[in-house]
This record gives C-alpha cells, structure tokens and sequence, in this order.
C-alpha cells in the first residue's frame, strides 16, 4: 500500500482528534484516583504523609526515567504497538493496585501503573508531529484535554465511589475501564495511522538534545509545570480538609480544579494559533498560577475557590505550552520525538520532588503553609523563565531556522 493511498483512507481530523481524546482519557487516573482517597489509604496502610505522597511520586520518575526507552520500544514494535501494549499494562497495574494488601505490593502496582503511562505518554507527541504538524497545537490542546477530563472523571468519582461502596479499592480500580476504551481507540486510529518508526526512510537515528540550553529551558518550564500539577492533585483535598480553609468539601474542590484545569487545557490549544511565539501565553498562565499558590499560602480571608482556580487556569494552560514548546523547535516526527523525550525525562524528574517534598514540609513543619510557600517559589521560577523561551523559528515566515540544532544527528 502506498503511502498516498494510506493518506486518502485516514480518517477526518474530527475522527483523529476524538480518537486522541479516547486515548488521553485513560493516562491520568491511575495517579488521579490516589489524591481523593489518600487518607483512606494511609490509614489502611499506615503510612505517613512522605510514604503517601510516594503512590504519586513513583509515576513521575517512571514518567522521566522510562520516556528514554520509548523510542526503543517503538523502533522494535512500532509506535501503534507501543502504545496499545503500554495501555495493556497500565491496565493490568489498576486492577492489580486495588487488590493489594501489602505496602510493597501497593509501591509495585504503582510502578507498573506508571510504566504503561510514560511509555505511551511521551510517544504521542511524535505522533502529532508526523500526522497533524499544521494543527500541532490544536491537537496537543485536544490531548491535553483528554488527560485533564480523565482526571477530572477521577477526582470527582473516586471518592464519591470509595464511600457508597465503603472501600477505596472499587474506586481505585473502577479506572480500568478507560484503559479498554484507549485500548480499542488506538487500534482504530492504528489502521489509518502507520506508525512513522515502522516506515524504512525515518530509521535515520535522532539524538535526544543533551546539548542544546532550549531544551533544557523547556524541559525546566515544563518540571516546574508538573511539580505544581502532581503537588496539587496529590494533596489538594487533604489539605483544605485539614486547613479547613472552605466550606466546599475537599473533593468538589479537587473537581473544580481538575475541570478549570480542563478548560484552561483546551483554551490554550484553541487560541495559540500559528504563531509559534508562546512567551505571552506562559507569562500569563505563569502570573496566574503565582496569585493562586501565594493566595493559599498566605491569605484566608478570601474563599481558597478563587486561587485554586487561578491556580487551576495557569496549569492548565501552562500543561499544554510545555506539550507543545517541543515541537515548535522541530521539523520532523523523529526530532519531535527526540525533544519531547528529553522534556518528559527531565520534566518529570523534576515533577516527582513535588507531591514528595509537599507531603515531606507537611510532616516537617506541622501544617501546609511552609508547602504553599514552596510552591510558590516554583511558580515564580517558571515566571522568570518565560523571556528565555523564544521560539527557533522566524517569526514572520514561520520556518524552522536552518541552522542545526545543536545535539541532533
């Protein structure tokens, strides 16, 4: 079959982009799911709050460290196997995870959960790359989305489950079904979509850009983004229950967050337009998430509704510029590939000292102002990295520069 005919039979961009969003569904809630029942499961297991934070912190270095073997794994199985492979495993550690009685046995499933989410995780980029690079950050917006909808379906009904069944493990691994559901969408798109590693003219090889300072200034960005994410749904709820900050209840403020955050994910894809120039966006989102943090750090006269959804907003749409940076330095599904490894590797390297240093000040100082302040402190950070993020691409005509990157064979 020739390349030209596999082009005419793909499917529309509307099918591609449900599809997609099917997928992304399923990457979110294994880790989600932990945040309103974390206090159910300390107190089955005993743990404190740095053993708790944990069960959020092993998928992120599992996000880091195993985005490094995707593009292995795709060379060998293809990119469409990979990725209905990884969900097959994400699968098998949600169902294991809610059957577990042991603390070790709980710490294993999670790392198998976080296996099957950062092999599939960091490949879509590439994907997006080779298949929609005209509407990259629609497409990235529309992924981006997809996660925040899975969290916000697991932050909102987890805990509602966990008490009408009376038990945290049907609401820890009620989430499998997404799993199936991602399963059968990528095998759909699978039939229209040949994956770029599976073709003979893309095995030229592509080194991740070790030396090139943007993608380390991306990557920062982005770890700095995830840090507060994982922070945030990790130990939101606990911690306007025991602030008692609100008179919401913790979980519809986990929701709210999570559905602001949902928004904000889609917006930011809708309005990033052609222009690869992103500096303004992350200013604002960057600007946003600092009143948030310094809100629930410091001030408790005004309902903590307003900054988590400040906060909510400046994630959200700071989620999908750190998605989408790493393409914008590109000009090929194998470079794609490339940049957005080196940005989850490090970003979520990065991202897995949040919920553990969270949970860590927690148990040091006594209470969560000291963890806000840290907070905080990160947003501010990817404030001052924003004048720095300037796009390699000139800014009228929208070509990628020809000189080579540094880093990239």
């Amino acid at each position: 079959m020739t390349l030209k005919h596999q082009v005419t039979k793909r499917p529309s961009h509307f099918m591609a982009a449900v599809g997609l969003l099917i997928l992304s569904l399923a990457l979110r809630p294994a880790i989600i799911s932990i945040g309103p029942i974390l206090l159910d499961i300390r107190q089955a297991f005993n743990l404190s709050f740095t053993q708790a934070s944990l069960l959020t912190s092993i998928p992120d270095l599992c996000m880091g460290f195993l985005a490094l073997a995707s593009p292995l794994l795709a060379k060998r199985f293809g990119i469409n196997g990979t990725v209905i492979g990884s969900l097959v495993l994400l699968g098998l550690g949600v169902v294991l995870r809610s059957w577990m009685e042991s603390v070790a046995g709980l710490l294993l499933t999670t790392f198998i959960i976080g296996i099957g989410i950062a092999v599939a995780g960091s490949l879509i980029g590439g994907w997006i790359k080779e298949f929609y690079s005209a509407h990259a950050p629609m497409f990235m917006g529309i992924y981006s989305t997809g996660l925040s909808l899975g969290a916000t379906a697991a932050a909102a009904g987890t805990g509602a489950l966990a008490s009408s069944t009376g038990s945290w493990r049907m609401g820890a691994g009620i989430w499998v079904i997404l799993c199936v559901t991602g399963i059968f969408s990528w095998l759909c798109l699978a039939k229209s979509h040949t994956s770029p590693i599976d073709r003979p003219q893309t095995q030229d090889r592509v080194r991740l850009p070790w030396g090139n300072p943007k993608a380390w200034l991306i990557a920062l960005y982005f770890g700095c983004s995830q840090f507060l994410g994982y922070a945030m749904l990790a130990w939101l709820a606990s911690s306007m229950f025991q602030m008692h900050t609100s008179a919401i209840a913790p979980s519809y403020l986990l929701s709210a967050f999570t559905l602001i955050f949902t928004v904000a994910n889609f917006g930011t894809g809708a309005i990033a337009g052609k222009s690869t120039d992103r500096r303004l966006l992350i200013a604002v989102s960057s600007s946003l998430t600092v009143l948030g943090l310094a809100g629930l750090a410091f001030i408790s006269t005004i309902p903590s509704i307003v900054f988590i959804a400040s906060t909510a907003v400046g994630l959200g749409a700071a989620f999908t510029l750190g998605m989408t940076l790493p393409l914008d330095q590109t000009h090929s599904a194998q470079q794609a590939n490339a940049w957005t490894v080196f940005t989850l590797f490090i970003g979520y390297l990065i991202a897995a000292v949040g919920p553990f240093g969270f949970g860590a000040l927690r148990d040091l100082s006594g209470g969560f102002a000291m963890p806000y302040l840290l907070l905080t402190a990160v947003a501010v950070l990817m404030l001052v990295l924003t004048p720095l993020l300037k796009p390699a691409t000139e800014p009228h005509s929208g070509k990628v520069c020809a000189a080579k990157i540094p880093g990239l064979g």
